[in-house]
């Protein structure tokens, strides 16, 4: 009956829902143990517009610093090193999701359990997956911020185009199965300045533990059908001395779960059935690989849920209501050098063959 004398309530109901339902998709979605207020995180979380007014945000993009070691007698003047920095400018709007019960009385009646509460479970679990999904849309635009050293198709740097399209045609469902030495070379397109770059990708820092500190990793998402092929039929995968975590705390959730595989090379490697596939010669998966700064999650409003009733306080209507912004970070730097194509901050596109069973 408590459920019930909360519903009847009226005006606490928003407060007791939102909370449980901001708090749980959060925590449950796939992309949360990524998310973090500073720019060291792979999904920065910024909520300046939830203390102020206005419709867009900006946010201060940074390169690592590039050059600047002196030693010995030299001078540092004159040999400083230089950081590029872009003011990434993104605008909120409105998100939402709704689901109704008519007749919710008889309806009651008839069932063994709280519809209401259904209705509560099933809007938690439609605002987590349209959040993951739409944190993956952002980091998978291929629409902007590519060049070829942010974009790896296949084994090969070879297999690239300028179209996207047609380098897709490039991929084949033998050489290009996912395998460690192609996560190797997506490491080095993220640190190495060629292929069109101008930029290095930044690693994610993470606190692991008082008595271990910060770490510094590059974070690896791949289809499930990507990873069967890297688990089957890579030899180097079979190796477990590659595979561990290098003085990690056990508990901490980047690496528990079914969804970690393992560390390598600086790389923590994941499977996720959410990643983005496609067809064109083969089927494909779009894996990704993250570093510092890949996405931003900007609010104004965080979830509030409105409830209306109609039809004779018979039929009732839940929504949860968003003001946000998901976006993948992208260097404008075409706007200060014409010669200079813009490229991803924090993202190296990685195709791989996905062929279904």
């Amino acid at each position: 009956m408590s459920f019930v004398e909360i519903l009847s309530g009226g005006a606490i109901t928003p407060e007791v829902w939102d909370s449980t339902i901001n708090e749980e998709y959060l925590r449950q979605a796939f992309w949360s143990r990524w998310m973090g207020e500073g720019d060291s995180a792979v999904i920065q979380i910024r909520e300046d517009l939830t203390k102020a007014s206005g419709d867009a945000i900006n946010t201060q993009i940074r390169s690592q610093v590039m050059g600047g070691v002196v030693t010995g007698r030299t001078k540092t003047s004159g040999n400083e090193g230089t950081m590029d920095f872009y003011n990434y400018r993104q605008t909120v709007d409105d998100d939402k999701v709704a689901v109704k019960a008519e007749n919710l009385p008889m309806t009651q009646q008839r069932a063994a359990f709280s519809v209401v509460m259904a209705m509560q479970s099933g809007l938690t679990d439609k605002r987590r997956l349209r959040t993951e999904d739409r944190i993956t849309t952002a980091l998978s635009d291929t629409s902007t911020g590519r060049v070829r050293g942010r974009y790896l198709y296949g084994a090969v740097d070879s297999n690239w185009n300028a179209t996207h399209a047609t380098a897709l045609t490039n991929l084949d469902g033998t050489d290009d199965k996912l395998k460690l030495t192609h996560i190797d070379m997506c490491v080095r397109k993220a640190k190495l300045i060629s292929g069109s770059a101008t930029a290095k990708i930044r690693p994610y820092k993470v606190m692991i533990g008082d008595k271990e500190g910060v770490q510094e990793w590059f974070v690896y998402v791949a289809h499930t059908l990507a990873i069967r092929d890297l688990v089957n039929d890579d030899a180097a995968w079979k190796n477990p001395m590659l595979l561990i975590p290098p003085v990690s705390n056990p508990g901490n959730p980047l690496f528990t779960g079914a969804q970690f595989k393992g560390g390598y090379q600086g790389v923590l490697i994941y499977e996720w059935e959410g990643i983005q596939t496609g067809s064109s010669t083969i089927q494909y998966a779009h894996n990704l690989l993250l570093g510092a700064q890949a996405g931003i999650m900007a609010w104004a409003q965080y979830g509030k849920t409105t409830e209306e009733w109609t039809n004779y306080k018979k039929d009732l209507g839940l929504e949860h209501h968003e003001i946000n912004s998901i976006k993948k970070v992208v260097f404008d730097r075409n706007a200060v050098d014409g010669n200079i194509s813009n490229e991803d901050a924090g993202v190296v596109h990685h195709f791989t063959a996905a062929v279904a069973d």
